[in-house]
């Protein structure tokens, strides 16, 4: 046998070509293994996501428009709580109207039924003090006149 120096890196010989369809064969095996159900491993990620991209964007969606409901309804019902407070407002405006009205023709009563009873009460007195007028005119002229008068 012969010795052969060679200074190359890689010689061709049968080892090579064991050491070739070894590694052909590896590659096969890392392919079937390791390679495929990562990337489809990957795949199923990326779908995932996906879905999950489109069901939140669908979130977001179905937010503004239940915010824009929402909205809408606290807009009405400002709405109608801004009518009922006015009606409110002119109910009580008028029961205030109708108060007063009646308050009114209660003093007005009240002052009518005063007057009378002064009145009633000037005429007893001016009676009364028409006769005691008469009796204390005629006591003043008895005493000036120094006699009795006959009525």
């Amino acid at each position: 046998m012969e010795i052969i120096s060679a200074t190359a890196l890689i010689s061709i010989n049968e080892t090579f070509f064991v050491q070739l369809i070894s590694f052909l064969v590896f590659l096969f095996i890392l392919n079937r293994v390791m390679i495929r159900p990562l990337i489809s491993t990957m795949d199923q990620r990326k779908e995932y996501l996906a879905t999950i991209h489109e069901e939140i964007d669908r979130a977001k969606s179905d937010l503004v428009s239940l915010n824009k409901d929402l909205d809408e309804q606290r807009s009405q019902v400002l709405k109608e709580a801004d009518t009922s407070v006015h009606q409110l407002d002119e109910e009580a405006d008028q029961r205030a109207s109708e108060l007063i009205a009646a308050a009114r023709s209660q003093i007005v009563q009240l002052r009518n039924e005063t007057q009378e009873k002064i009145n009633a009460q000037l005429k007893d007195a001016r009676t009364q003090l028409a006769g005691e007028v008469d009796a204390v005119t005629i006591a003043i002229m008895e005493k000036v006149l120094r006699r009795r008068l006959q009525s």
